[in-house]
């Protein structure tokens, strides 16, 4: 009789600094009923997970940055890392134990970080914040802030900037 060899794949995903990331990982449990699954930093050795970070069978982990937040008893056991840094890019890998000879389920995930986009609060005279950020896909093209002089110059003969604004 044959068996199945186990799976194994590989995708990319990618995360900012600062955010939460979530790497995915899913089995079915209706096919296999519930399984043991660890995540490994790295790649996956030929069997179990050699540099462990979190494990379906217990309280272990290596830091409470990496959690299991989706339905493990559905079989979504796909690990989020809070609060991402740089150091955290590379390779992790996730096993689904399967009971037989190499019949483990491997899925490779290749985490790239880039930088948060930064962003600036400048607050004016009247108390309103305006908010740009750099490096981000919803910057406007031309974002302009208003000075009292500019307003000044613009409204030399009003009364602009002793009421918090432009007066006609």
């Amino acid at each position: 009789m044959i068996e199945k060899i186990g799976l194994s794949d590989s995708r990319t995903v990618v995360g900012r600094t600062g955010e939460s990331v979530t790497l995915p990982c899913t089995y079915d449990v209706k096919h296999h009923g519930r399984l043991s699954v660890c995540w490994n930093r790295g790649d996956l050795p030929i069997s179990g997970c050699n540099n462990q970070i979190i494990s379906t069978d217990g309280p272990s982990r290596v830091s409470s940055r990496y959690q299991l937040l989706g339905r493990v008893e559905d079989g979504d056991v796909s690990m989020t890392i809070v609060n991402l840094t740089e150091t955290d890019a590379g390779r992790y890998g996730c096993r689904e134990e399967i009971p037989g000879p190499f019949n483990d389920d491997k899925h490779h995930i290749d985490l790239s970080v880039e930088p948060a986009p930064s962003t600036t609060t400048i607050r004016g005279q009247t108390g309103s914040d305006v908010t740009t950020r750099r490096g981000s896909d919803i910057t406007p093209p031309e974002s302009r802030v208003m000075l009292d002089q500019e307003v000044r110059d613009l409204f030399p003969r009003s009364s602009c900037c002793r009421h918090g604004g432009p007066t006609a």
